[in-house]
């Protein structure tokens, strides 16, 4: 008990001048900096977030289709085995319906973003 006493009075005195300093720090000036060095610039952070789903559901639409593909041709080579076509009807089935989902939620994305900044595409 004695030791948690100790190492919170430590750990509170070594905190205490940060907050009295924490005034003097301009976090906006850094965080500017910080964006244009990214390449982010002055753009809005809804346009930014906007960016950044339109690009991870780019990449979901990709696998999706890449999915269809694997379903189609486990399809054209199963040789009539009924199992394996069922396998890629369900496999191509999933992909379709993953596909639709990326294209709906990308849609929204665009309105949202539309919306919000009023710069398109």
């Amino acid at each position: 008990m004695k030791k948690f006493i100790v190492s919170t009075l430590l750990l509170s005195l070594l905190l205490v001048p940060s907050l009295a300093f924490g005034q003097a720090l301009n976090l906006n000036e850094g965080l500017a900096e910080f964006g244009q060095q990214a390449g982010l610039g002055t753009r809005e952070l809804p346009e930014v977030i906007g960016a950044i789903v339109k690009v991870v559901l780019s990449l979901l639409g990709l696998i999706a289709t890449v999915l269809l593909i694997i379903g189609g041709f486990m399809w054209m080579t199963s040789g009539g085995n009924e199992e394996k076509v069922g396998k890629a009807k369900q496999l191509m089935g999933a992909a379709i319906i993953g596909l639709v989902i990326v294209i709906i939620a990308y849609a929204a994305a665009t309105f949202v973003v539309t919306q919000l900044t009023g710069v398109t595409g």
